[in-house]
C-alpha cells in the first residue's frame, strides 16, 4: 500500500488559550489571504491525543507565528517555542516569527524570540500592515514598504461587504435609492484606484 502525503501547511499558530478568540479571527485572516493554517481548535479531533498530534503539526508546517498575549504562559506553550525554534536550527528555510497581540508588551518575548523580528499587532487584529507583514513573513519574502502612509487601504472584500450593506439598505427603503447610488458609486471609485 502506498504511504500517503503528509499534507503541509504555510503556518502553524501557537498562542494560549487566553487568546483563542483574537488567535481565531487571526487564523480566519490568515485563510483569507490564502494561506494554509494550522490551528488546533481547526484540526485536532475530539478525543484524539492532542500532543502528538500538535508536533505533528508544527513538523507539517513552513513556519510558527508565536502568538505572545499580555502574559506569557509556561508549560505546553513553551515547550511549542522550543520545538520550533529546534526545527529552525535544523531546517534554515523554516521561519519563527514572534506576533505580538493586543495587550502584550515587549517584555513577554524571552529568550531567543527576542532574536527574531517582530510582527505587532498590538495596534489591533485588524491592523492591515500587520498582517502584510505576517503574510510576507510566512512566505518568506520581505513586505516592502508601506503602500501608503498608514497602510489603511481598503480590502476587497470590506468594500463588497459595503457594496452589499448599501443595497440591502436602499433594498429595505431604508435609504433614498440617490443617496444608495451615490455610495455605491464612491465605493467603486475606492476599488478601481486599489
Amino acid at each position: 500500500m502506498p504511504k500517503s502525503k503528509k499534507e503541509t501547511y504555510h503556518v502553524f499558530l501557537s498562542y494560549s488559550h487566553r487568546n483563542a478568540e483574537l488567535v481565531g479571527v487571526l487564523a480566519q485572516k490568515l485563510k483569507v489571504a490564502g494561506l494554509k493554517v494550522w490551528l488546533d481548535k481547526w484540526i485536532l479531533i475530539p478525543g484524539q491525543q492532542w500532543r502528538r498530534a500538535m508536533a505533528l503539526g508544527l513538523d507539517s508546517a513552513k513556519s510558527c507565528a508565536v502568538c505572545i498575549g499580555e502574559k506569557t504562559p509556561k508549560g505546553w506553550f513553551e515547550e511549542e517555542i522550543g520545538k520550533a525554534l529546534n526545527k529552525q536550527t535544523k531546517d534554515k528555510s523554516f521561519r519563527v516569527i514572534p506576533v505580538l497581540l493586543p495587550g502584550s508588551r515587549s517584555l513577554n518575548v524571552k529568550d531567543f524570540l527576542e532574536l527574531r523580528t517582530w510582527v505587532n499587532f498590538r495596534n489591533g487584529i485588524d491592523d492591515e500592515w500587520a498582517l502584510h507583514v505576517l503574510v510576507s513573513g510566512i512566505k518568506g519574502i520581505p513586505p516592502g514598504p508601506p503602500q501608503t502612509k498608514g497602510y489603511n487601504i481598503p480590502p476587497v472584500n470590506k468594500i463588497r461587504e459595503k457594496l452589499i450593506h448599501v443595497r440591502k439598505l436602499m433594498d429595505e427603503r431604508l435609504i433614498d435609492k440617490q443617496v444608495g447610488i451615490e455610495s455605491q458609486r464612491k465605493l467603486v471609485d475606492k476599488l478601481i484606484k486599489m
